[in-house]
């Protein structure tokens, strides 16, 4: 599940975050897991939709790679980054 304020995104079900910067018009959002580029708010929910199917435990389908595609990334992209994330944290 994800949760929405003004300033962040998060997940109940992958520990991926997004934080809108404050000193920034739109795109302003930085998600954890794609920290170079900004995002609009609603390219930043997607990119944590994404991390959560991307982070589950049964393949990401098509949802997620239409996501992928809206962002202009890949699935296997997406993965291989979660996983490098996930070994740095130590799991």
């Amino acid at each position: 599940m994800i949760y929405e304020s003004s300033r962040s995104i998060t997940s109940s079900t992958c520990p991926e975050w997004a934080r809108r910067r404050a000193d920034a018009g739109e795109p302003a959002w930085i998600v954890s897991w794609w920290p170079e580029v900004l995002l609009t708010c609603g390219q930043a929910r997607d990119a944590m939709e994404l991390a959560e199917l991307c982070s589950g435990p049964v393949e990401p389908g098509a949802r997620a790679e239409a996501l992928a595609g809206e962002l202009g990334t890949s699935v296997k992209h997406v993965m291989a980054v979660l996983h490098q994330r996930m070994m740095e944290r130590g799991r």
